[in-house]
């Protein structure tokens, strides 16, 4: 079982999506929540106190956040995959 797997948790609810399906867990929504809000905390640090690479990092975190949240929250898969092969991808 990977580790993205134990983190999202069971499955809360299906969407079928133009064909495709958007699975969202129960246990990785409320992880995204946190993720989101400390991506948001970590990115009005202060970080041009670091001079030259500042606003790299801060770009970094930004990017690394929003999308380790977006994969804890949900998967877009196509409609014939069941939820537990979804939360594997």
């Amino acid at each position: 079982m990977s580790t993205l797997h134990k983190l999202r948790g069971a499955l809360m609810l299906r969407v079928p999506v133009l064909g495709r399906t958007l699975t969202l867990y129960r246990q990785g929504a409320r992880s995204a929540l946190f993720s989101f809000l400390a991506t948001v905390v970590l990115c009005n640090l202060p970080w041009r106190l670091i001079p030259a690479v500042g606003e790299i990092l801060q770009m970094l975190v930004a990017a690394f956040g929003f999308y380790f949240s977006a994969a804890l929250i949900g998967s877009l898969t196509p409609d014939d995959v069941d939820a537990d092969t979804a939360s594997r991808r």
